[in-house]
């Protein structure tokens, strides 16, 4: 007689997760569960394809560029489209806080940028995006093109005047005017750290009507307190104010200019008022203008100025400059970013 029984037949475990679930799934539950399930599984599914292509859109574009950081804007609008390359860019974002009061960041993919930590205007875009206003920046980079002579008015941190020293190269040159002295320091920065200082000359001086020796002007980023340009503002008032010096654009420097990028929008009559000579010796003048109508004094005034020498159009949401009129800059499209040239953009 066997000391012990026989063992009984092996019966395989339903005890795990994913049988347990099968079963469920397949066999226990209600038809409306199932169904829910396999609604959210397909879902699922879905998703999972769409980022799998993603990754590989990415990938080309990174395989076309290399892993290196980004060599020109040229080939990131060569690479594919805005979807493509907003992702490169965002992939490449970094950000460090300095004990100075900037935060260092990387624009692009491939820029190196200084901005004001206390900034919640442009630099979140930036240190979180990699890029500002991504519609104009691809404008930009169609219609600009090597050994050109560019000016970036109200260039603040310098991101237009990097972008548009990488479009105009060794060939060409940028002029950056930043009156404010912490947003000039910054921007000098910027321009070294870049490598681009034989390419970008970097005035600290506001464009204006006429030439003045000093102007007060508002100060919306003034560094931090205890800074090396805390003296440079005077807090009397509710706004900060700085001192400059201002010239017309038409003074700045002699010669014609090929593209000009305008970004300041209190100021906008004032600049226009100051670039007539300008226009009249630039006749291929193109000019990129943020326009405000509520931060305008006569802002109709403004805008026959302007209509008087060129065709009023604006650049849209997928990156194309299209017609407008006046009544549509002072109604529904009070804000925007003009463009003004006689000639068509690309």
């Amino acid at each position: 007689m066997p000391k012990d029984n026989p063992p009984e037949p092996f019966e395989t475990s339903r005890g795990g997760l994913v049988p347990r679930f099968l079963s469920w799934l397949f066999a226990t539950a209600p038809r409306q569960s199932r169904v829910a399930v396999h609604g959210t599984h397909e879902e699922l599914f879905r998703m999972r394809g769409e980022l799998a292509v993603l990754r590989a859109a990415v990938e080309a574009v990174r395989a076309e560029v290399g892993r290196r950081d980004v060599a020109t804007l040229e080939e990131l609008l060569r690479t594919g489209n805005r979807r493509e390359i907003e992702a490169l860019i965002r992939d490449r974002t970094q950000t460090v806080p300095l004990p100075d009061g900037s935060v260092l960041c990387r624009a692009l993919g491939r820029f190196k940028m200084f901005t004001d930590a206390a900034d919640a205007g442009i630099a979140p875009h930036l240190l979180l995006d990699g890029y500002w206003q991504y519609w104009v920046t691809e404008f930009v980079c169609r219609n600009v093109s090597r050994g050109e002579t560019a000016y970036d008015v109200g260039a603040i941190y310098g991101y237009w005047s990097l972008v548009l020293a990488d479009l105009v190269g060794t060939e060409g040159r940028v002029v950056a005017l930043e009156a404010n002295p912490w947003l000039n320091w910054l921007l000098r920065r910027n321009i070294i750290v870049n490598g681009l200082g034989g390419i970008i000359t970097a005035k600290r001086i506001a464009a204006a009507e006429a030439a003045h020796e000093s102007i007060s002007m508002p100060a919306l980023l003034i560094g931090p307190a205890n800074g090396p340009f805390a003296t440079a503002f005077s807090t009397e008032g509710p706004r900060p104010q700085f001192t400059t010096p201002a010239k017309p654009l038409e003074d700045i420097e002699p010669g014609s200019v090929d593209f000009m990028r305008i970004g300041v929008a209190t100021r906008v009559e004032r600049v226009v008022a100051g670039m007539g000579g300008l226009l009249d010796r630039s006749p291929g003048l193109r000019i990129l203008l943020d326009f405000d109508a509520t931060r305008c004094a006569d802002p109709a005034a403004v805008l026959a100025s302007l209509e008087a020498r060129f065709p009023l159009r604006f650049v849209d949401g997928d990156s194309r400059a299209k017609a407008c009129s006046i009544a549509e800059l002072l109604g529904r499209r009070r804000v925007t970013t003009l463009y003004l040239s006689r000639t068509d953009p690309r």
